[in-house]
């Protein structure tokens, strides 16, 4: 029985997409001599903050570059983030009256978490993990194992919800149930997506978030 829904955030329950991608060529823009383009970040295949930090800049210079990072992400925030996902809200209000724990394990860093918690009415979390939180990036589960022991389950009582396959292996090694947020993706994506998924493994791929409740029963 599920007891508690875990989420990751960025693509399953907001979409940043646009906003990061130019976020991360400002920041990246002055360790390189070209002028970089929005699909130059796209074909480096972007992650989470701190992770791509580590890809792409010199060891000396990521904390400034960080701190760079998050300037432009606060301040292109109102202008470029696409805020919550059609159907999020409601999701997330009917998982409260229905007594579900709630938490949020991210790659995200807790900076960027707390603008994003300051712009978005997202409601309460019972816990918040995210990159900084955790000594090593997903797929590593130790982030999903330490949300859960702070909610006090079972592993196997709780259902992670994200929107790739690397979330999927954070909730295979971490122990607990997934299911995958296919909304977010658009319809030519989504198929091929859906294909790859279900090769790997996954039993449930959602295509829109009140289908969690199928789950739930």
């Amino acid at each position: 029985m599920i007891s508690a829904i875990i989420f990751d955030l960025d693509g399953t329950l907001i979409n940043t997409w646009d906003l990061y991608i130019e976020a991360y060529r400002r920041m990246v823009q002055p360790y390189v001599r070209k002028t970089l383009t929005a699909q130059d970040i796209k074909s480096s295949k972007p992650t989470p903050e701190l992770h791509f930090i580590e890809r792409v800049v010199p060891e000396q210079d990521r904390e400034h570059a960080f701190r760079r990072f998050i300037t432009h992400y606060g301040n292109l925030y109102d202008s470029m983030a696409g805020g919550m996902y059609e159907g999020v809200s409601p999701l997330l209000e009917r998982l409260r009256q229905s007594g579900y724990s709630l938490g949020i394990f991210t790659g995200k860093s807790r900076s960027a978490w707390e603008i994003t918690a300051r712009k978005e009415d997202l409601g309460h979390f019972d816990v918040v993990i995210t990159d900084n939180d955790v000594e090593y990036h997903k797929p590593h589960a130790e982030g999903l194992r330490k949300a859960v022991g702070e909610l006090g389950l079972n592993h196997s009582a709780v259902l992670y919800i994200g929107d790739n396959l690397m979330d999927y292996h954070t909730a295979r090694d971490g122990g607990t149930q997934f299911a995958t947020a296919l909304w977010s993706k658009a319809a030519e994506e989504k198929e091929e997506f859906r294909a790859t998924a279900k090769k790997e493994g996954v039993t449930w791929l959602l295509d829109s978030p009140d289908e969690i409740f199928e789950i739930l029963g």
